[in-house]
């Protein structure tokens, strides 16, 4: 994306192939946005809106459509940023000082007319993709403390005179990204958490917004964007009627419900990205841009070299069978198995530390039990490299069980409020991870765990949200310092240890987010496994993460299902376990011959195909939402092969004659193969397939090359 700066104009813009985005410095120093959307000419196609535009109403009556609203006079809409001064004061008036742009990147910093309060706005761009991140510097330049009463990252515009449909994710535990859609209205609306330590099962902070709601998978204008960020944020998406124009303002960052950072002299506040990008083509086209994103710049270690060909390893996990009951006999009997039915990666999930043998006991005392694990952690884990397999295990650094020895040593690290009892959630408290002592612990004991127990993969989670935040959470940041502990420790995780794979999880998706994206190789994308479920959360999921990032404990899951009860075939499990990052969770050890000798098998095809899969755009040929019935296409980027995955239940008669299925994105002059069926990349596209489903629990899964 090319970064300029028109000095007669004093016109910033930022232009790809795709989209642009653009705005200026007025008469009045203020930042005003101009445009955002599918690229334009030249400079000059800008002089009718910077000479005159109804929305942006030039003049000392202040600035609609600021680029970083901030309460300016007369400017009525949500602002990006509020502060207290010391005299009393809480207005703003930010005006333009400099700029640099080095590179991909341009930094623009604004200072207050009279208070000495600076901000520096930041825009990074990624090549040529329709993508522009933002994220704003605050700084207080004097001597007094400021508070910020609100610490936003960026505001985003939408071309106004049009009504906007809002498409977001949100759920639950087990529930995660469901799909949420409506109208907006003169009105403001408001996305947001306050559980502190996760967002996205909650509210995905993510959104994507199409004119009138009439844009589809393949056609249409649809504008979206994304929070790098884990912990409680807020979205607003304010509309607002001016001169008899709609115009639709989109703000996101930290959430200032818990936060108001005072800033001493001379200190600043950095916000998280928030990153905004454009799609011509429809909601599948806005995925390809996510998916190139992430296999481009965003993945980390060796995807980034590799331009997302790293693949992910099967794994085998221990938590859907056995739960907390587990020991070094019962692993260790476990680890041929493994290695027969083609497994790569042995976890070991929950229990094994000291006194764990339920939810209630152990958490915060990081050694292997001694009752149950004699030989200890490096007993297991030379007999797993010994069998060519490589070695995890899973933890849960923030958490605390009051029975436990690290409570009753230091019964001050929780986070809790005075005069009250602090509150269990699953038989635990939340250390305080906004303290650097308690951050520094948890380094020195990851770090001890992955080198003594000889690591290749260490799986973290989180398990409960807080409101006890402790006292002077607000003026602490206790809830944006938290979150930054966390980031702080992957970071040191990744920098320390390049070679070891990370499991991002969370409760399941809770932390299933673009803040933990650049940090982990697999996200948990759900404690919950049923493939009848995983129909509606991977369709979500894959809108925006790449479907090799879908971790969990057990993509092909035990029957019947632990969360809702359901038995499911075994066909249908590993169909559903194939879209995925590919793990098991089925008990190998009471496992007949033919579950196990089936499991070899479709673990062999899926290494056969495994390269293909994991460095693909998904396309949403039919959707759960619409139908019985469920298709989608995973198409490799080098277009070389594609595979088509479908899931059907409770269809009826009429279902009985599916229509041909139309494929997206192929080689029209190539030519495809599938089981000798063979189809030009243009009659797959127009003609389609056809594809048999009948009554309930019925899948397929055809796999195609180019010949």
């Amino acid at each position: 994306m090319k970064i300029s700066y028109d000095e007669t104009r004093k016109l910033f813009r930022m232009v790809s192939s795709e989209m642009e985005y653009a705005f200026a410095v007025n008469q009045y120093g203020r930042l005003i946005n101009l445009y955002w959307g599918a690229p334009n000419r030249s400079e000059s196609d800008y002089d009718i809106l910077l000479s005159y535009n109804p929305v942006i109403k030039p003049g000392p009556r202040g600035v609609q459509r600021a680029e970083y609203p901030s309460r300016d006079s007369f400017d009525f809409g949500e602002p990006c940023l509020r502060a207290a001064f010391d005299d009393g004061a809480e207005t703003l008036r930010l005006v333009y000082s400099s700029h640099v742009i080095s590179g991909g990147e341009l930094r623009v910093t604004l200072r207050d007319e009279y208070y000495p309060l600076e901000v520096e706005l930041v825009y990074t761009t990624w090549g040529d993709l329709p993508l522009v991140g933002r994220r704003a510097v605050i700084k207080n330049t004097g001597s007094e403390p400021v508070r910020l009463d609100s610490a936003k990252s960026a505001a985003f515009w939408l071309p106004y005179g049009r009504r906007w449909r809002l498409t977001h994710y949100a759920g639950d535990w087990a529930s995660e990204y469901q799909k949420q859609q409506q109208l907006l209205t003169q009105s403001s609306l408001r996305l947001e958490t306050s559980q502190l330590t996760d967002a996205a099962a909650h509210h995905t902070p993510f959104f994507a917004l199409d004119a009138d709601g009439g844009s589809t998978e393949e056609l249409g204008e649809v504008y979206f964007g994304m929070l790098h960020w884990s912990g409680d944020f807020q979205m607003t998406f304010e509309t607002q009627h001016t001169q008899q124009l709609d115009c639709l303002g989109v703000t996101g960052g930290v959430s200032d419900y818990m936060s108001r950072p005072v800033l001493c002299g001379g200190e600043s506040f950095v916000t998280p990205l928030f990153t905004c990008g454009f799609s011509s083509r429809g909601f599948g086209h806005m995925s390809e841009i996510l998916y190139d994103w992430q296999f481009d710049y965003i993945l980390p270690r060796g995807d980034k070299t590799d331009k997302g060909h790293g693949e992910r390893p099967i794994i085998c996990n221990t938590w859907y069978p056995y739960e907390f009951d587990i020991d070094e006999k019962k692993l260790l009997d476990y680890i041929p198995k493994v290695k027969r039915i083609g497994g790569e990666l042995f976890v070991i999930d929950d229990g094994w530390m000291s006194g764990r043998t339920n939810d209630r006991a152990g958490l915060g005392d990081w050694v292997a039990d001694p009752k149950r694990f004699p030989g200890g952690l490096g007993k297991i884990a030379d007999a797993v490299h010994d069998a060519g397999l490589l070695f995890g295990i899973w933890v849960e650094p923030e958490m605390v069980n009051p029975d436990s020895d690290l409570y009753r040593a230091h019964p001050d690290w929780i986070l809790s409020e005075p005069n009250r009892n602090p509150l269990t959630m699953r038989s635990q408290y939340i250390l305080d991870m906004s303290r650097e002592d308690i951050r520094d612990w948890a380094i020195d004991w990851l770090d001890e765990l992955i080198e003594s127990a000889k690591l290749d993969y260490l799986k973290w989670d989180m398990n409960r949200q807080a409101n006890e935040l402790g006292l002077y959470a607000l003026e602490r940041a206790v809830s944006v310092k938290y979150m930054r502990s966390i980031e702080y420790i992957w970071r040191h995780i990744n920098e320390k240890y390049p070679d070891l794979l990370l499991e991002n999880c969370a409760g399941g998706g809770g932390r299933a987010d673009f803040g933990m994206l650049g940090f982990a190789d697999r996200m948990n994308r759900s404690d919950n496994a049923d493939p009848i479920d995983v129909m509606t959360i991977h369709e979500n999921y894959s809108t925006f993460f790449v479907p090799k990032l879908a971790g969990g404990a057990g993509n092909v899951s035990p029957s019947p299902n632990g969360i809702n009860g359901r038995a499911v075939p075994l066909e249908f499990r590993i169909a559903s376990g194939m879209t995925g990052s590919m793990s098991i969770g089925i008990d190998l050890l009471t496992a007949d011959d033919a579950t196990l000798e089936r499991l070899k098998s479709a673990i062999a095809e899926f290494k056969l195909h495994r390269r293909a899969l994991q460095n693909s755009y998904v396309y949403r040929i039919a959707s759960v939402y619409d139908h019985s019935y469920q298709v989608l296409e995973y198409l490799e980027r080098d277009k070389n092969e594609f595979t088509v995955f479908a899931f059907g239940h409770n269809l009826h008669q009429w279902d009985k004659q599916l229509p041909r299925f139309r494929m997206r994105g192929l080689d029209p002059d190539a030519v495809y193969e599938s089981d000798g069926v063979r189809m030009s990349g243009a009659a797959l596209m127009n003609i389609g397939i056809q594809l048999r489903l009948m009554g309930d629990y019925t899948s397929s899964v055809s796999f195609w090359h180019r010949v």
